[in-house]
C-alpha cells in the first residue's frame, strides 16, 4: 500500500486551495471557538487523538478511537487534510502522523507556522461549519508497511547504517540517550517566526547531523509530537525511508556507571577546577554539565558559568552556616564585566542569593576555577550542594518552625536528616528516572505541601502512637496532581525506609526517556493508589535490601487519623513558639538578597536569638527564638526596613522562579520584573486602604511552563509566553486565578499570552472586582469558581468593569483577551 504524500504548505497556498481541501484545527475546543479559525476549519482537539491512559500520555491512540474522532468531523479517508495548531504544528503534525500510521489514502499537509501565520495573511473565523457524517477506517497496517517500528528495528537500526535520531532537546539528549543517537531538536527545523527555515539551510543541517536522504532514519523522542513534527518535514524534504519509534526503550537508558556518582563528580570538578571549564568540557564532553548537577552545579545560559544550589534540609541553618552562604555569594557570585559586573543586574546589584520554594539557597556566576574553595569553606560547617540538582532525591522539606511550633505533633527534623543522610552521595540513586520531591511535616497546617510532592508525610495517630499518614504522586508542570492517599500508617523511624522503597519502585518503573512524562505522579496515575502500594510493599519485602544490607521487617498499616486541620501559606510575621519566645518571619519579596544581607541576618540571629535561621517554602527568612523583649530592638533594625515582618500584600504574596535571567528554559525575565509589581501594588494597594483587607495577594511568576514559582497554586499564576499579532512580538503570561491547597483546587488558567506590560493594570482590576463581589468570608479561589471565566477574562482585558461584576451582570458575548 502507498503512502499518502506529506508536505508542509504556506498560508498562500492554503488560502488558494482552500475550497478543496479539509482543514483540521487540533487546538483545544475554547481557542477554536474564542480566538477564531481558519474559515470552515473543522475541530479536532489533540487531547482526542492522544492516548491518555499511558505513563507516556501522547502515544497512538487505539485505531477505532481515531476513526471515531475523525468521522465525527466528517474527515473521510480519502479527503486530503491540512491541519495546523498553535507554535509551529507540532501537535498538527501528531494528526498527521497519526492518520499515515492508520491507514489514510488522501494526501497530508501541515500549515507552516500554524495559525499565527495564517492570522498574518488571512481572517479567522468564530463560526463553526455544518458537519457531514462520514465514515472512517483506521486500522494498523502491515508491519513492514508501517512507519511505526518497534524495539528490535530500532536495535537493528544502531547496528547498521541507519541513523537513529533523538528529537529531544539537547540537555535531554546529553543526560542519556540511545546508543549512537544523533540529537535533532524539532525547533532547529524552525525560524524565529516558528515557521520552516528554508530548505537550502534545513538540508544542510541535517547534513552536519548525518541524516542524509540515503540513509534510512529512526525518530524517538519523549513525546511523539516531537518526532511527529520532524517526520512530517523530512517528508516534506524528500526522505523517503523514514520510520518512528514510540515504546520504551529505559532499559537501554538506565545507567549503571561512575559517570552518575555523586562523589565521582565532585572529585571531577576539583581535579579539573585548575584548567578551567573549556578543558572540562573538552575532555568529558559537553553532557557532564548535566550530569554535574548532581554536585549541586547547574549550567547556566551564560556559557562558562554555573548556578550553584546549596541544600538545607528543613529549611535549617546556624547563624555560623548562614554567615559562610552569605560570605561565598558575596564573594564569588559576581558577574564578570562583560556580563555587566557590579552593576549587572539594576535592582539587585551583584553579589547576591536566591532563597528557593525548596527551602535551598542558590546562587549564580560561579566559576568552576572557583568551586573547590567553596566546597572546603561548606565543608567546614556541615554544608553541602551534593544532589541539590539532578535525578536524585532533592531537598527534603518541611515546616519552617519544626520543633518550635506550638501547633505540632512531631518534631520532624530527626526525620528530614534521616532521609537526607540515607541518599546523600548514593550512587544507586544518583540516576533516577526524574528528581524525588519528598516533604515531611508534623505540624497541623501542611506548611510543607504534601500535596505537590512526589512524596509526602503529614502528621496523623493511631491506637495513641503519633506517626504519619502517606500522599505520593503530587506534582505540578505541565500535568499538575494532587498528591493520592496511600492509606497507610507510618512510625516516624520508618520513614527513611518508606522513601528508599519509593526511590526503588521509581527506578525500576520509571521511564528514563520520556522526560515530559517520568515524574513519579504519571507512574501513580497509571498504576493507581493499590497497585502502587503493592509495589512498596514488594519493595520493602525480603527481596529488597536496604544499605545495611539486612531485609526490611517494615509492614504496611492501614491509615491512622490524620491530623491535618488547615493550610499555611506563609510565616510572615510575629508568631509565639512553644516554649514563649517568639519566631519573626520575614518577606524576602522574589526570594532574592544580597549575600552581605544573609551575613548581616545571621549576626543577627545571634544577637536576638540563639544563631539560627530557618527558610520558608515560599522563599522568605525566619528569625527563631527571640524574647519578647527583645523584640521591638529586633524589628528597629534598619534592615528589617526591606525585608520587614509586616509587609504589603503583594510584597508578602510574590513568589518568583529565576527567570530568563539565567535560566535556558525562561521565556520571560521574572525577578526584577515582579519585585517592581510588588512595590508599585503595594503602594496602589495602601493609596485605596486595600491593604488593610489583604494581608497576602499571592502573584506568583514562573518563566515557562516548568512552574519553579508554583503559579498552579496561587491567588493569581502568571507563566511565562510569546505574544504574537499582526504588528509586534513581545513577552507575555497565561493568566491562572484561584489556585489553593488549603481548598485542593489549581488554578483555572482563563487567559493564555496576555502582554506583560497590561499585567499590573489587570491584577489591580480583578482586585477591586473581588473586594467588590465577594461574598461574606469569600476565597479568592471560591470566588473564581463562581464567576464565569468569560467576565474573568473580561476583568483582566478591562472590557468588564469591577462594578459590572458586583451587581452581577454579565457581558452579551464571551471577551477575547488578546490586547493589541
Amino acid at each position: 500500500m502507498g503512502r499518502p504524500d506529506l508536505s508542509v504548505v504556506s498560508p498562500c497556498w492554503l488560502s488558494e486551495n482552500r475550497e478543496t481541501v479539509t482543514v483540521v484545527d487540533v487546538r483545544d475546543p475554547r481557542a477554536y471557538t474564542d480566538r477564531g479559525h481558519v474559515p470552515g476549519a473543522v475541530n479536532v482537539p489533540a487531547e482526542r487523538f492522544r492516548d491518555p491512559s499511558s505513563v507516556a500520555a501522547g502515544k497512538l491512540p487505539e485505531p477505532e478511537a481515531f476513526a471515531e474522532e475523525l468521522a465525527a468531523a466528517g474527515i473521510d479517508p480519502d479527503d486530503t487534510i491540512v491541519a495546523y495548531g498553535d507554535e509551529g504544528g507540532p501537535l498538527a503534525a501528531r494528526l498527521l502522523l497519526t492518520a499515515v500510521t492508520y491507514g489514510h489514502r488522501g494526501d497530508l499537509f501541515l500549515l507552516d507556522g500554524g495559525i499565527d501565520a495564517w492570522r498574518d495573511s488571512g481572517s479567522l473565523s468564530t463560526e463553526k461549519p455544518p458537519l457531514e457524517s462520514a465514515t472512517y477506517d483506521a486500522d494498523r497496517p502491515p508491519a513492514d508497511d508501517s512507519p511505526l517500528v518497534d524495539r528490535e528495528e530500532v536495535e537493528a537500526a544502531v547496528d547498521s547504517e541507519s541513523v537513529v535520531v533523538d528529537t529531544r532537546t539537547r540537555a535531554e539528549h546529553d543526560q542519556s540517550h540511545v546508543p549512537s543517537a544523533v540529537q535533532l531538536d524539532w525547533e532547529d527545523l524552525l525560524d524565529e517566526d516558528r515557521r520552516l527555515k528554508p530548505r537550502a539551510e534545513l538540508e544542510d543541517l541535517l547534513e552536519s547531523r548525518g541524516i542524509t536522504p540515503d540513509r534510512r532514519t529512526v525518530l524517538y523522542c519523549n513525546t511523539a509530537r516531537r518526532l511527529s513534527h520532524t517526520y512530517v518535514v523530512l517528508n516534506h524534504l524528500g526522505y523517503d525511508d523514514v520510520a518512528y519509534y514510540e515504546g520504551s526503550l529505559t532499559d537501554w537508558l538506565r545507567a549503571d556507571s561512575p559517570d552518575w556518582d555523586p562523589l565521582e563528580l565532585q572529585a571531577q570538578v576539583r581535579a579539573y577546577a585548575d584548567r578551567g571549564f573549556d578543558a572540562l568540557v573538552a575532555d568529558l564532553g559537553e553532557d557532564v554539565l548535566g550530569r554535574l548537577k548532581l554536585a549541586g552545579l547547574y549550567h547556566q545560559k551564560q556559557r562558562g558559568f554555573f548556578m550553584l544550589r546549596t541544600k538545607v534540609p528543613g529549611g535549617e541553618l546556624t547563624a555560623e552556616q548562614a554567615r559562610v552562604i552569605g560570605g561565598v555569594a558575596d564573594e564569588f557570585a559576581r558577574a564578570p564585566d562583560d556580563h555587566g559586573g557590579e552593576s549587572q543586574n539594576p535592582i539587585f546589584g551583584d553579589g547576591y542569593l536566591d532563597l528557593t520554594t525548596r527551602q535551598d539557597v542558590q546562587m549564580h556566576w560561579i566559576r568552576l576555577e572557583d568551586i573547590p574553595e567553596i566546597w572546603d569553606r561548606y565543608e567546614a560547617v556541615g554544608l553541602t550542594t551534593l544532589q541539590a540538582c539532578g535525578n536524585s532525591v532533592r531537598n527534603v522539606v518541611s515546616c519552617p518552625a519544626a520543633g518550635i511550633d506550638a501547633n505540632e505533633t512531631i518534631d520532624v527534623r530527626p526525620q528530614v536528616t534521616d532521609v537526607t543522610q540515607r541518599f546523600l552521595g548514593d550512587r544507586v540513586y544518583g540516576n533516577l528516572p526524574r528528581k524525588l520531591k519528598v516533604s515531611i511535616t508534623g505540624c497541623h497546617e501542611n506548611c510543607a505541601r504534601a500535596q505537590i510532592n512526589d512524596l509526602g508525610f503529614t502528621p496523623a495517630v493511631k491506637d495513641g502512637r503519633d506517626g504519619f499518614a502517606v500522599h505520593v504522586g503530587g506534582g505540578l508542570s505541565d500535568g499538575p496532581r494532587m498528591a493520592s492517599d496511600l492509606e497507610l500508617f507510618v512510625e516516624p523511624d520508618q520513614v527513611s525506609e518508606l522513601v528508599a522503597a519509593t526511590a526503588e519502585v521509581f527506578k525500576n518503573h520509571g521511564s528514563y526517556l520520556d522526560t515530559a512524562v517520568n515524574r513519579l505522579r504519571y507512574l501513580v496515575e497509571e498504576w493507581g493508589v493499590e497497585r502502587f502500594r503493592e509495589e512498596l510493599e514488594r519493595a520493602l519485602s525480603s527481596e529488597f535490601e536496604f544499605e545495611s544490607g539486612s531485609a526490611s521487617d517494615f509492614e504496611f498499616e492501614p491509615a491512622g487519623e490524620s491530623l491535618t486541620t488547615d493550610y499555611r501559606g506563609d510565616h510572615v510575621g510575629v508568631h509565639e513558639q512553644d516554649d514563649g519566645r517568639f519566631y519573626v518571619g520575614l518577606a524576602v519579596p522574589v526570594g532574592r538578597m544580597a549575600g552581605s544581607e544573609f551575613a548581616t541576618f545571621a549576626d543577627h540571629a545571634e544577637t536576638y536569638g540563639d544563631g539560627e535561621l530557618r527558610l520558608t517554602p515560599n522563599q522568605n527568612l525566619l528569625v527563631p527564638h527571640v524574647a519578647e523583649s527583645d523584640l521591638e530592638a529586633f524589628r528597629s533594625e534598619s534592615i528589617l526596613e526591606r525585608y520587614s515582618p509586616d509587609p504589603g500584600p503583594f510584597t508578602r504574596g510574590v513568589v518568583t522562579c529565576t527567570g530568563s535571567e539565567f535560566c535556558s528554559y525562561g521565556v520571560i525575565e521574572t525577578k526584577n520584573r515582579a519585585i517592581r509589581w510588588a512595590r508599585q501594588l503595594d503602594e496602589w494597594a495602601a493609596d485605596r486602604g486595600l491593604d488593610e483587607d489583604h494581608d497576602a495577594i499571592r502573584l506568583h511568576m514562573s518563566g515557562c511552563s516548568a512552574s519553579c514559582a508554583q503559579p498552579q497554586i496561587a491567588d493569581i499564576g502568571l507563566r511565562g509566553e510569546v505574544y504574537r499579532d499582526d504588528s509586534r512580538t513581545t513577552e507575555a503570561v497565561d493568566v491562572g486565578l484561584g489556585g489553593d491547597l488549603g481548598a485542593g483546587e489549581f488554578v483555572d488558567w482563563v487567559a493564555g499570552k496576555v502582554p506583560l506590560e497590561t499585567i499590573p493594570a489587570a491584577v489591580e482590576r480583578l482586585v477591586l472586582a473581588y473586594d467588590a463581589s465577594r461574598r461574606p468570608d469569600e476565597s479568592v479561589t471560591d470566588w473564581t469558581d463562581r464567576i464565569p471565566d468569560h467576565e474573568l477574562r473580561g476583568i483582566l482585558s478591562g472590557a468588564t468593569g469591577p462594578e459590572e461584576v458586583a451587581t452581577g451582570r454579565e457581558t452579551e458575548t464571551e471577551t477575547e483577551l488578546e490586547v493589541r
